[in-house]
């Protein structure tokens, strides 16, 4: 199967080689409006709170409650891909085990408040307020799936690692700046993947479905089920961490695929009151 996929893969890679050629005039615009929208809008939103959450993520061992509840707040607080980072790493210290970080790799993919307020609220619906409900409803889906998994079972506070403040600070901002270049990369990349195929049926409707940030758009209901499934490109990034651990990726799949249903509904229902 995984061959067959390769295969298939490769000969769309195939296709693309000369559309690219083709088209290559509409692919560097869809370049240009990808870095144009990284950069104008995306990183003056989040980058400070990467700083900010990155530090979090590095000191959140510090935090006294059992190690479950620690990894579930700090992707609640930080965000794709640093909720997966920071599970993965308390996997390989031994501190959760493997059963248990693949329950928790399903409700901890989760994106930042600074994400969901300031961008998909304040600039792409319009609304802190709708943003506010987002927050809220993803904080919900991602509860109710911790507690129907069982991923909070109580554990011992992880001890903390002898890392020094300094070093927390410096990589936390190098990380931040790693990061922003990793997101304008899959920013640009679909980007420009939208100018080529900007002619297909409702393909606006599917683009928050690859890249998020990107193709978000819609109502706030649409926008909460890309929102929820969080895009490819994060998709990616977060199996990056995973497989660098040795996880599968079908629980964390399986998750944003739940999330995708139940947060345009939890948005519905937040909306009534």
């Amino acid at each position: 199967m995984k061959k067959f996929i390769k295969i298939i893969f490769t000969f769309l890679l195939l296709f693309l080689l000369p559309l690219l050629l083709w088209k290559g005039s509409i692919a560097a615009e869809g370049v240009r409006n990808g870095l144009s929208m990284a950069y104008r809008n995306v990183l003056p939103a989040l980058f400070p709170a990467m700083v900010v959450c990155g530090m979090i993520g590095e000191l959140s061992e510090y935090v006294p409650l059992p190690t479950a509840w620690t990894v579930w707040l700090t992707s609640q607080l930080c965000g794709f891909p640093l909720g997966i980072r920071t599970l993965t790493r308390t996997y390989r210290r031994g501190l959760l085990s493997r059963e248990q970080t693949l329950r928790l790799s399903a409700c901890c993919a989760n994106a930042s408040p600074a994400y969901l307020v300031v961008y998909a609220g304040e600039k792409v619906l319009g609304s802190i307020e709708d943003g506010v409900l987002l927050l809220i409803a993803q904080t919900a889906v991602s509860f109710l799936m911790g507690l129907l998994t069982g991923a909070f079972k109580p554990a011992l506070p992880p001890p903390p690692e002898n890392k020094s403040l300094l070093s927390v600070v410096v990589d936390s901002i190098s990380s931040a700046a790693t990061g922003g270049l990793i997101l304008t990369a899959y920013i640009t990349f679909f980007a420009m993947l939208a100018a080529l195929l900007q002619g297909v049926p409702y393909f606006q409707f599917i683009y928050g479905f690859l890249e998020l940030t990107g193709g978000l758009r819609g109502g706030p209901y649409l926008a909460a089920a890309m929102v929820g499934f969080s895009g490819c490109a994060v998709l990616l990034q977060n199996a990056v961490h995973l497989t660098e651990a040795h996880l599968p990726l079908w629980p964390m799949v399986t998750g944003k695929c739940a999330y995708a249903l139940g947060m345009p509904l939890t948005l519905w229902i937040l909306k009534l009151f």
